[in-house]
């Protein structure tokens, strides 16, 4: 009878992958790291807050009727009660009554109506 032979292929390719991605992973981690040192350093030498350099969301609001967000990316979901809007680091869920969006551009977006809550998610 002729003997079955056990192919290592897969085997080898798992162990290829882990240690490919290992050295990828901490190629990603160091370049956030320098990116987030080069942009704390900036913003200390100009004198603008760094989470402003790195593109967060700049939320403003008024009262409880008026609310502009700079540095948003998207609109995910719009109607009278629920506004969500994609920003680059987090979702903003903004919940109230009659809500409306007034206008927005590539930059900023403003939205009125009794605004009753702001949420953060991921």
């Amino acid at each position: 009878m002729a003997k079955k032979l056990k192919s290592t292929h897969n085997k080898y390719k798992s162990n290829v992958n882990k240690t490919l991605y290992k050295e990828f992973d901490k190629h990603i981690k160091n370049k956030d790291k320098d990116k987030s040192q080069y942009l704390e350093t900036l913003s200390n030498k100009i004198n603008i807050p760094s989470n402003i350099i790195a593109g967060a969301p700049i939320i403003y609001s008024v009262g409880r009727n008026e609310i502009c967000i700079e540095n948003y990316k998207g609109i995910i979901e719009y109607n009278q009660v629920l506004i969500k809007i994609q920003s680059k680091y987090f979702k903003i869920h903004i919940h109230g009554k009659r809500l409306k969006i007034v206008y927005f551009n590539d930059e900023e977006i403003y939205i009125t109506g009794f605004i009753q809550n702001i949420n953060y998610t991921s």
